[in-house]
């Protein structure tokens, strides 16, 4: 989950090109395109991904230094992992709290927390609320994943609002993927509609001038997609552990979880018993703060009452990255061992 947070960030270039719009409707209609382009990655995903550990981290920091990203799992009941990314244009954080039903065939979760944007250029802060996500068929059929309902938009700064609506497929696949919505300037005018399909683009046409802004398309997949694990390529190297990099990431950093990497190389059998291994040694912890009456404490977020939505998330309270330079990591839990 905490490399799934990252996810989210693969079409960050989108957040560049809203930094340098002067409208701020379109700065809003590159956002709305970079949040739907999150849900791209859930097709094909249906198998459960690794529960972190209470106090695991992950980061990640592309080649080009174009932005950097730390995530930790902040809670253990319920799970909630918390992340946190920043580049000169900008900055997102957002966690994984969620309130989920069980239907029988299906289950469903609805993110509780908005997630933030800001574009540093015009100082915007954007919050939006993600739609409901659905696993079907989890007994009889076969397996897929849904997204539906209302994603509303708000530019704390400037006032302009939106909303993005993903439509149920239905029992003929008619409205499989697709998307529509609107944009409203400051004063609650429409000013921007908004098409697509979850799967592969959107596109913004302004009311005002009739020009068409396509805002997000996807890429290529790769080759051999859906056998590997339907991983895009900026997927597949979230995972990658080399020699430089051990230098300077945590002890607490999946990529040196050993179940995890016992199953990424095959052996099913090592994977499972240090699952195991590793469990019983967070119940452990668990028990000894119990009796000495003291709680977990994130490590590099801290949890808050938000005054903008009054409800309570994460925040990044700072310096991993500065620690991260210098590969001096003193004060982190011992979770692998």
């Amino acid at each position: 989950m905490l490399q799934r947070l990252c996810e989210q960030l693969e079409y960050y270039d989108i957040l560049l090109q809203a930094n340098e719009q002067d409208d701020p409707c379109l700065r809003m209609a590159y956002i709305i395109g970079f949040s739907l382009s999150q849900y791209a990655a859930t097709i094909g995903r249906v198998k459960k991904p690794f529960n972190p550990i209470l106090g695991e981290t992950f980061d990640f920091i592309p080649q080009d230094k174009s932005f950097r990203f730390v995530s930790e799992q902040v809670s253990h009941h319920p799970p909630i992992s918390a992340g946190y990314a920043e580049s000169p244009e900008f900055e997102w954080w957002g966690d994984t709290s969620i309130k989920t039903n069980f239907w029988g065939n299906s289950f469903e979760a609805k993110a509780l927390n908005p997630v933030h944007i800001k574009l540093k250029k015009h100082q915007d802060h954007f919050t939006y609320r993600c739609p409901t996500i659905s696993l079907q068929n989890i007994i009889f059929g076969s397996m897929y994943m849904e997204v539906f309902g209302e994603m509303p938009f708000t530019n704390l700064k400037t006032g302009e609002s939106g909303q993005l609506t993903f439509l149920k497929k239905g029992w003929n696949d008619k409205n499989m993927y697709k998307t529509e919505g609107w944009i409203k300037d400051n004063q609650g005018k429409l000013v921007i509609q908004l098409e697509g399909k979850w799967n592969s683009y959107i596109k913004a046409t302004d009311l005002r001038t009739n020009e068409e802004h396509f805002i997000w398309q996807r890429k290529k997949l790769p080759e051999n997609f859906p056998e590997q694990h339907s991983f895009s390529d900026f997927t597949k190297q979230l995972n990658h552990l080399h020699a430089e990099l051990i230098q300077y990431i945590p002890a607490t950093d999946c990529r040196l979880r050993p179940d995890q990497r016992a199953f990424e190389y095959g052996d099913i059998e090592l994977a499972k018993n240090e699952k195991f291994r590793l469990e019983e040694k967070q119940r452990a912890r668990r028990k000894e703060l119990k009796t000495k009456g003291e709680e977990h404490q994130p490590r590099w977020f801290i949890e808050v009452n938000d005054p903008i939505s009054k409800e309570t998330n994460y925040e990044y309270r700072g310096e991993y990255f500065e620690t991260r330079e210098t590969g001096k990591f003193l004060d982190v839990l011992d979770l692998f061992t």
